[in-house]
């Protein structure tokens, strides 16, 4: 964390006045949820053509997948502007937050657990359970592995909370995203071997095995199990480089405050859903969400 700090402040410094920027990175949320570039090149576009009037540099606007091709385009000799993206691989950049979508994403562990009765069975909350019950699940969880999605927010709010044994992050890549972890937690699954998948809690709630296969057919027979994160993470928002002129800063907060009825297509380059909130975070909130996804730790 102190690391994490000093970079922060580095990049405020005299150090790297003298450097200028280009372009920016996008997390793109077509990559992650493992679509064709076809797709990805759509939701690139949106993005810039969204902010293009805000006069932010935008060539090149690199798009990438995880925190790693972050932390490799801020060291080089020409850094990018701004990173679009969610709070890992902005704040890992030691990036300012000028405009985020604080609209929270609970995070949530789906367990397929032990074979039941009913086949493909609706998920059970952890609330909903005796306190024996949930005891016996947390600790068992504890020795469970989890698959999540590298570099997500919600992968970050159970590594951070140490919800599962271990926290196998798949990298995604074209037809391999977020949907695909169902099936391959199926894949993995046996009927002595629990295994979770990160996802978010509202889709947690509406998970089913019934369009799922594994090598064990009584998968459609496990028991699924939600454990909720106790924290919650801010969605997708803009981080800018310290030696980004205030005047566009400005402007594209300003157009991301006053966005109203974007299409369907900006909706998905901005990563949203039908409820959002942009705003700028205060220092105080900043370090909070550092803390809660143990980001530099």
């Amino acid at each position: 964390m102190k690391k994490l700090f000093m970079f922060v402040v580095l990049l405020g410094g005299f150090g790297v006045r003298a450097q200028t920027c280009e372009g920016g990175l996008y997390l793109n949320p077509q990559v992650i949820r493992g679509e064709g570039s076809a797709q990805a090149d759509v939701s690139s576009r949106e993005l810039i053509e969204f902010v293009r009037p805000s006069g932010l540099p935008l060539l090149p606007v690199v798009n990438i997948k995880d925190v790693q091709d972050v932390l490799g385009a801020i060291k080089r000799p020409v850094p990018p502007c701004w990173v679009y993206g969610n709070p890992v691989a902005g704040l890992s950049s030691g990036y300012r937050p000028v405009s985020v979508n604080v609209d929270p994403i609970q995070s949530a562990v789906l367990i397929l657990s032990d074979v039941g009765k009913v086949k493909d069975a609706k998920p059970v909350e952890l609330q909903a359970l005796s306190p024996a019950e949930q005891t016996r699940i947390l600790t068992k969880l504890k020795t469970t592995a989890c698959l999540g999605i590298k570099s997500g927010a919600t992968t970050a709010l159970v590594k951070a909370e140490k919800l599962c044994g271990e926290v196998v992050e798949v990298a995604p890549q074209q037809g391999l995203g977020q949907n695909f972890l169902p099936t391959k937690a199926a894949f993995q699954w046996q009927a002595n071997k629990w295994v979770g998948l990160v996802t978010r809690l509202s889709s947690a709630r509406s998970a089913t095995m019934q369009n799922q296969f594994g090598t064990d057919e009584r998968v459609h027979f496990a028991q699924l199990l939600i454990v909720p994160t106790s924290g919650s993470s801010w969605g997708y928002g803009l981080y800018v480089h310290p030696g980004v002129a205030s005047e566009p800063i400005r402007k594209v907060s300003g157009l991301f405050a006053s966005m109203k009825n974007p299409n369907a297509a900006l909706l998905r380059a901005l990563d949203l859903g039908g409820k959002y909130e942009f705003s700028l975070p205060s220092e105080v909130d900043t370090k909070a969400m550092i803390k809660t996804l143990a980001i530099g730790s």
